[in-house]
């Protein structure tokens, strides 16, 4: 009996453990082609939201129970909606004349929804014969206060009809309290041989869950060329504007985000001046973070250098 009750115990912990790391699967690479989906591997979404994408158990040949993942199939202009429930980045390809040929494609990146940090390179070379596509995707997402959160993570796969889909993969659980980061990544490297001509695709994406402070309050300094203050603002974090218009006079604009983590007080800057003057209407960038019904993303806030200014 005491030999029978450590047995189980033992089992139970190699349960506990073997959920943890499919859970908590933050540091870990996940190689695309275990997960046998249709299509290539072209990104990923992630959302704190649980989406329901299908779904539906099979019997195999050999009367084992096996998962078959569902996908959410959509078409490109639906994906903003989308968007409005977490935030991804892809890289789609696209048919592209300049390789003279109907069935070359170039990649094309797109990023939508609340992604922090996004960052997207795409290289096409040719490698005795080979032609490789070399994809890599990034971005962040975000966690603050005392709220434990959990990332659901779907890799997005592209079929070879031109199609888009999601599928389901890992959570992992973030907490704003403690500072730190955990990056979940997919990887993929697939060569297909049609009609005598080798195609290759390497894929790799990061996501990365980081801890911040809660933010507090958003200002924005104008300042001339002498370093004097023109004009204050201040927003608070569920109410950013979209475009701030610079003051008459404002050589540069200092936006400073401020956030509480624990009992400390902290404080970001983020310094965007006119870069150039021939152009009295061009845009540049304040970013900050935008905190609303305990959620985190990161925005860009435009500035108008309108004329009149420095």
């Amino acid at each position: 009996m005491k030999s029978k009750t450590k047995t189980i115990l033992i089992f139970a912990a190699i349960l506990a453990a073997v959920f943890l790391i499919a859970f908590l699967d933050g540091g870990a690479v996940q190689s695309a082609a275990d997960e046998e989906e249709e299509g290539t591997l072209i990104g990923a979404f992630v959302s704190e939201e649980d989406i329901d994408i299908g779904g539906d158990l099979a019997v195999s040949a050999a009367g084992k129970f096996v998962w078959k993942a569902g996908g959410l199939y959509m078409e490109t202009d639906d994906w903003s909606a989308l968007g409005e429930r977490g935030g991804g980045i892809y890289c789609t390809m696209e048919p592209d004349a300049r390789y003279g040929e109907e069935d070359a494609k170039s990649p094309n990146i797109t990023i939508f929804g609340a992604l922090g940090a996004p960052l997207g390179k795409a290289g096409i070379d040719d490698d005795n014969g080979v032609r490789t596509t070399d994809i890599d995707l990034s971005g962040e997402v975000y966690a603050c206060g005392s709220r434990h959160v959990i990332f659901n993570f779907y890799p997005i796969y592209q079929t070879s009809d031109g199609r888009i889909y999601l599928t389901r993969g890992n959570s992992m659980g973030m907490s704003g309290s403690d500072g730190g980061s955990v990056t979940h990544t997919l990887t993929s490297d697939k060569t297909e041989t049609i009609g005598g001509m080798s195609e290759r695709v390497k894929v790799r994406v990061a996501i990365t869950a980081v801890s911040r402070p809660t933010p507090t309050k958003f200002t924005v300094a104008h300042m001339d060329e002498n370093d004097d203050l023109l004009k204050l603002e201040e927003f608070a974090p569920d109410a950013l504007p979209e475009s701030i218009t610079a003051a008459p006079g404002a050589a540069y604009l200092i936006g400073t985000s401020y956030g509480q983590d624990g009992d400390v007080e902290t404080a970001e800057y983020d310094i965007c001046s006119r870069s150039n003057d021939s152009a009295p209407y061009a845009y540049s960038n304040l970013d900050t973070f935008r905190y609303q019904d305990g959620k985190l993303c990161s925005i860009s806030i435009k500035v108008n250098w309108g004329e009149g200014t420095a």
